[in-house]
């Protein structure tokens, strides 16, 4: 039988509350070509506390290579994105039935509403913002492979 902490464990983990934090992440980039790859970056990246403090904590002269300077804030990054791609799928697809984003044919993503910031985290929503300025400076094919990916 599920306990209280189970059902609180579903409850923020659940796609209506992660989704403004993938939001927040596109409100704060530009479309581009295949951004559409970068959302499965966000939720293991903002809810990491390692990789979150830094986000949280960054600043103008922060890039992705001071990012990936310390590898403890990179610890498990892919296991965990192969973890919450399920998540990030439900949290895309409620972003898009709420018609808050636009995915073009080349999988960019525009968002098109103000993020629904009602029950969402303010620190993810910070992290996530963070996270799209970081990202801003490179592509997504150097991104993924800063971050010690071997495949898409």
């Amino acid at each position: 039988m599920p306990s209280s902490l189970d059902h609180l464990y579903t409850l923020q983990r659940s796609p209506f509350a992660l989704a403004p934090a993938i939001h927040e992440f596109y409100d704060g980039a530009a479309p581009r070509e295949r951004g559409l790859l970068l959302s499965y970056l966000v939720l293991p990246m903002v809810l990491y506390p390692t990789t979150q403090k830094y986000l949280i904590a960054a600043n103008g002269r922060c890039s992705l290579r001071t990012l990936c300077n310390n590898q403890s804030r990179l610890v498990g990054l892919v296991h965990n994105t192969a973890r919450f791609k399920a998540l990030t799928h439900a949290s895309l697809l409620v972003l898009k039935a709420e018609r808050s984003i636009e995915i073009t044919e080349n999988l960019a993503v525009k968002s098109v509403r103000e993020v629904r910031r009602v029950n969402a985290v303010e620190k993810h929503l910070t992290a996530a913002r963070r996270l799209s300025l970081i990202f801003a400076e490179a592509d997504v094919v150097s991104i993924y492979r800063m971050l010690g990916f071997k495949s898409l």
